[in-house]
């Protein structure tokens, strides 16, 4: 099976890695590996766990209205008392690289731009289950600032949260102790 792209041609072989052992299909361009896409579910390298620095923080549990289709993130009450309560552009920092969007002090949900936290949620393969810890570093009536961690989990859901419909909108999310 092959398509043709508009730098190469791209098809799909077997290969067989250093240690003999086979990966099954990979796909080829021009005869060379292509890389595969990041595997949210990789175990987390404890070097990219950092301690939190002192500042405000809160921690998401993320669930399906968190994410794809909507893409809709509420900050924690805690956290929003410590932000401005106006529209304010919003930098989201993790591993080096920043997101842009605006955060809504203004409004009744007080939330993260959709369509900026989408961007951030699929440059990351954020999935229904992962963790954000949002660290506030910054935040002035011009600019907010969080370094965020990213712990990745297939957390299995539980009858209970099933039974009590947590994390399916905003207004029932699921919380960490």
């Amino acid at each position: 099976m092959s398509s043709h792209r508009s730098s190469g041609r791209v098809s799909t072989r077997k290969v067989s890695l250093k240690n003999g052992v086979s990966n099954g299909k990979v796909a080829l361009k021009n005869g060379v590996p292509l890389s595969l896409p990041p595997n949210p579910t990789v175990n987390l390298q404890w070097d990219e766990v950092k301690p939190l620095s002192g500042k405000p923080y809160e921690h998401h549990l993320l669930s399906s209205s968190n994410l794809h289709p909507r893409y809709h993130l509420m900050l924690a009450i805690n956290l929003r008392s410590e932000l401005p309560s106006i529209a304010v552009p919003t930098i989201l920092t993790y591993k080096g690289k920043d997101w842009t969007m605006i955060y809504s002090g203004q409004s009744k949900q007080q939330i993260l731009s959709n369509s900026g936290w989408k961007k951030f949620a699929v440059d990351n393969c954020l999935r229904v289950g992962d963790a954000c810890i949002f660290e506030l570093m910054e935040c002035k009536d011009n600019k907010v600032i969080f370094e965020v961690q990213i712990l990745r989990g297939d957390i299995p859901f539980s009858s209970e949260l099933l039974e009590n419909d947590l994390g399916l909108s905003p207004h029932n999310p699921i919380v960490l102790n």
